[in-house]
């Protein structure tokens, strides 16, 4: 009993019939015509009788070769797009990536995000970590993130990671408190008011103080609180204020359960930075994760500078 033909026979077989010669066969093969010679005739003892013709100028198929060869060339191509199937499969990105966002922007990237990632790149799994800037940027730091989106401040940036967008800061209270009235707050009237804020370390603290330091007031820190929904509850129940970025409570502000007012002379705008964590090289996956959160940190971005809904004030 014959072996079965290997692909490369096959293919040498369509190949002599593209080139009707062998010695033409053997030139681009990089080999000697007796080779050749010998090839095809292994492949014709395999198939139990002659598939070519000898001629004067070389060779050309017979009958049977003639019927052969269309099924031989749709097997080969089926072969060799199957191979580049497998290879595509092989390299699709895949594995699990750690995604950090800042609390303010998780609510409006995590589901689309998501929706994306699980189209497009349905091997890779996402373990999703939201935060205050601060638990996020140091979960990075100590490479339990693999990527993460937060808010840096403008000064003094550390230059690692790409600014993809930049987010105004501004001063929240209850519905109707008179120091939020108005669109725009000067940064000297935070004076002595009673704030909550994240807790340490957090690099905003350091911003606070630089500025309360240079004009000259008290920040009168009541609280310290880590987590954004939270510390938007005590501010809503009355008698404590925050500061945050303004994508943070835009909604709020248009069901009219918050009240906010812009901070200014200075403001207090922080760029979002992407940025991967520096423990390890970045996979495929974490390459496609980066691909997709830019793109939609890019249509979310014109939200991050526009100021709140226009809402009648209590």
């Amino acid at each position: 009993m014959t072996s079965p033909l290997s692909v490369d026979q096959w293919q040498l077989f369509l190949q002599i019939a593209e080139y009707g010669s062998l010695t033409d066969t053997a030139a681009a093969r990089d080999v000697a015509q007796s080779a050749i010679s010998r090839q095809l005739g292994a492949i014709e003892r395999s198939c139990g009788g002659p598939l070519f013709e000898r001629t004067a100028r070389g060779v050309r198929l017979n009958e049977i070769g003639q019927r052969l060869y269309p099924r031989v060339q749709a097997w080969v191509k089926a072969g060799q797009l199957l191979t580049e199937d497998a290879t595509g499969l092989l390299r699709e990105p895949a594995g699990l990536v750690r995604l950090g966002i800042i609390d303010s922007l998780a609510d409006a990237l995590f589901g689309p995000i998501h929706a994306e990632l699980a189209h497009l790149y349905p091997k890779i799994r996402l373990h999703l970590i939201s935060g205050m800037s601060g638990r996020v940027s140091g979960c990075l730091d100590r490479g339990e993130l693999d990527l993460a989106l937060f808010s840096e401040n403008t000064r003094g940036r550390s230059g690692r990671g790409d600014g993809l967008a930049r987010m105004p800061h501004v001063l929240i209270s209850a519905p109707g408190d008179p120091l939020t009235e108005a669109e725009t707050l000067p940064f000297d009237r935070l004076h002595n008011i009673p704030l909550v804020v994240p807790g340490r370390p957090y690099a905003f603290h350091n911003v606070l103080e630089h500025w309360a330091s240079r004009r000259g007031i008290h920040l009168n820190i009541q609280l310290e609180c880590d987590s954004l929904h939270l510390q938007k509850k005590l501010v809503a129940a009355g008698g404590l204020y925050a500061i945050v970025g303004m994508s943070a409570v835009r909604e709020d502000v248009a069901r009219m359960e918050l009240q906010a007012t812009r901070i200014l002379q200075p403001s207090l705008d922080r760029d979002i930075v992407l940025r991967f964590s520096s423990h390890a090289a970045p996979t495929p996956a974490c390459q496609a994760v980066d691909d997709i959160v830019r793109r939609h940190v890019k249509q979310v971005s014109p939200s991050l500078t526009r100021w709140l809904p226009q809402t009648p004030r209590l």
